[in-house]
């Protein structure tokens, strides 16, 4: 089975994927799309520093990268047909069309980190602590809605709850576990893929918008409550 990832250059969710993966001897192409920073300023403040991915000079040694302008770049559409992957890992890019997803045999798969379809869009893991919900990541077909995509499989993950930077820095790592058991499992016997996906019941879809810093905020309140007890 021929294997992809896409991911803008840098993506820190992507680079943590990517380290997982090569942790377990899965080889696949890297499609870089852009120019972006090594470091994530954003990203670093609001885990605290505590997640570092490895660098992308560092997982080059295990895999081929290959850079592109945008999602629009001629080129990339003339490498995916010429490429003919079977699956491809959303890694962490812009949304992708179906120019780009119609490439890939089986689809491309994304790492949601929300129960779908009740936590669709933005701030999953703060939306389903923020009600007191477990945080679960959801393993689905991209296609051109978003989020809406069938279900593969769902997972709890596994968080850090000493404070909301060590909440926030585990999400990815923990996402990142749950997809190598997915793809090692979708893997295993290459010889003969079934893959069964189920569909979404959009009579308990919930789009999420940003929960917005006053949420945040209270959020590490209850983190602090918490652990001082």
């Amino acid at each position: 089975m021929k294997l992809s990832l896409i991911m803008n250059q840098n993506s820190y969710a992507g680079r943590e994927f990517l380290n997982k993966l090569h942790l377990k001897k899965i080889n696949l192409d890297v499609i870089e799309i852009g120019n972006y920073p090594e470091i994530d300023i954003s990203e670093n403040e609001r885990c605290g520093g505590l997640w570092k991915p490895k660098s992308s000079e560092f997982l080059k040694s295990f895999f081929r990268f290959y850079n592109f302008k945008s999602l629009n770049s001629p080129q990339l559409n003339k490498f995916l047909k010429e490429q003919q992957y079977d699956i491809c890992i959303q890694g962490g890019t812009g949304i992708l069309k179906n120019n780009i997803i119609s490439n890939f045999k089986i689809g491309v798969l994304n790492f949601h980190p929300g129960d779908l379809p009740y936590y669709r869009g933005c701030s999953a893991p703060e939306w389903q602590l923020w009600e007191k919900k477990p945080i679960v990541a959801t393993c689905h077909l991209i296609d051109e809605g978003i989020d809406t995509g069938p279900i593969l499989e769902k997972c709890k993950l596994n968080i850090k709850m000493d404070s909301y930077s060590h909440f926030r820095s585990s999400i990815y790592p923990g996402i990142a576990t749950f997809l190598v058991n997915t793809i090692m499992q979708i893997t295993k016997n290459s010889k003969k893929v079934e893959v069964k996906f189920e569909k979404q019941d959009e009579s308990k879809a919930c789009y999420r918008s940003y929960i917005g810093d006053d949420k945040i905020n209270k959020l590490r309140d209850r983190f602090l409550k918490l652990n001082r007890k």
